[in-house]
């Protein structure tokens, strides 16, 4: 579906909300399209969120406002941040709650640990849209991705985490140079795999939250088709 609209909603739009869409767009604008909007929107944003936005992570706040839902386009990932917010005017495919007491009022630890849980949110949520969650096609593309020896063993040699030379994978490989680079295509295709540009080197390093959430599709899907197996033979 390209990439999705995600809109992150919360009572004011003054800092959970904000904070969501801040880090969506530094962390994960490469895979959704993010917006954020209150149900019932004050007239600024929570001037410590912003203070802690800039300083901390670099953002540029100046463009940061509370919004109502009326501003935001066709939804399709809806999360709400927490504190029993509903919309159920707001349309959108997939819905979820992420459950975040309002840190406002609070002081400045409190407001950075939940800054710290948005960010690893919505990175799991990148990760999530990578590996297919929202798209079955795209799931299928990935799963296919996977389906080849070589490719495998390429997850085995980055499995550690550590970033590798396209040159150190090839010294593992019985493969030339460019079924190396067909593969590694296929691999950073689908998220599985991430590439680094250095000289006429390339540098792979292996994307294991994306990874994870294939996994966990997978696992998902075998355990539906199982339990959709037990009720049909306890039909009969």
């Amino acid at each position: 579906m390209g990439k999705p609209v995600v809109a992150f909603v919360c009572a004011h739009n003054a800092c959970r909300g904000q904070i969501a869409e801040a880090m969506a767009r530094q962390f994960a604008n490469d895979v959704m399209l993010a917006h954020s909007a209150g149900t019932h929107p004050v007239k600024a944003v929570n001037p410590s969120a912003a203070r802690l936005l800039a300083s901390e992570y670099g953002f540029d706040v100046a463009s940061l406002e509370p919004k109502p839902l009326t501003h935001l386009p066709d939804v399709d990932i809806l999360i709400t941040m927490g504190c029993g917010v509903e919309c159920p005017s707001l349309p959108a495919m997939y819905r979820e709650d992420w459950g975040l007491d309002d840190p406002i009022g609070k002081d400045d630890d409190a407001l950075m640990r939940t800054m710290r849980i948005i960010q690893q949110r919505v990175i799991g949520l990148r990760a999530r849209i990578v590996a297919g969650e929202f798209d079955r096609e795209r799931l299928a593309s990935n799963l296919k991705a996977l389906g080849d020896s070589n490719r495998l063993r390429i997850i085995e040699l980055l499995w550690d985490g550590c970033e590798r030379c396209a040159r150190d994978l090839l010294a593992e490989l019985e493969i030339t140079q460019p079924t190396l680079s067909h593969h590694m295509a296929a691999l950073r295709d689908a998220g599985i795999v991430r590439a680094r540009k250095d000289g006429r080197w390339t540098h792979y390093r292996l994307d294991h939250d994306v990874l994870d959430a294939i996994a966990a599709l997978l696992g998902q899907s075998i355990a539906y088709h199982a339990a959709e197996t037990d009720e049909d033979d306890r039909r009969f």
